[in-house]
């Protein structure tokens, strides 16, 4: 089961990306989801293509540039960028995505504490 704990633990551990998308393993894309996401690797412009996805979705193209790491999970594939983790359903056409809420800065938990 994927708990906010696990997804925090996402961010941290992959907050990075690798020196060369050649270093992510796309063989768990291809060997566990590709029935259900049909996704490919459009390697003229460098993009990872989610067909499962809308394609007016800002997470159907995927700019390989921008991947952190591909995890494998019991059923699900989590697909980790800087600020989003897509999860791919290995048994099924289902997308999740989460989307990291924003920092709040100082000033901004100061305001905060002032007006409550």
């Amino acid at each position: 089961m994927i708990t906010k704990q696990v997804i925090d633990t996402l961010y941290k551990k992959y907050d990075k990306r690798p020196k060369s998308p050649d270093c992510l393993d796309f063989g768990l894309l291809f060997d566990s989801i590709v029935d259900f996401h049909n996704v490919s690797v459009d390697m003229d412009s460098d993009v990872l293509v989610i067909n499962s996805i809308e394609p007016n979705s800002p997470f159907h193209k995927l700019p390989l540039s921008k991947i952190n790491a591909i995890v494998p999970f019991e059923e699900w594939v989590a697909i980790v960028l800087h600020s989003s983790i897509i999860f791919l359903n290995k048994k099924s056409s289902k997308v999740s995505v989460h989307l990291k809420p924003p920092k709040m800065s100082l000033l901004d938990k100061l305001k905060s504490a002032l007006n409550s």
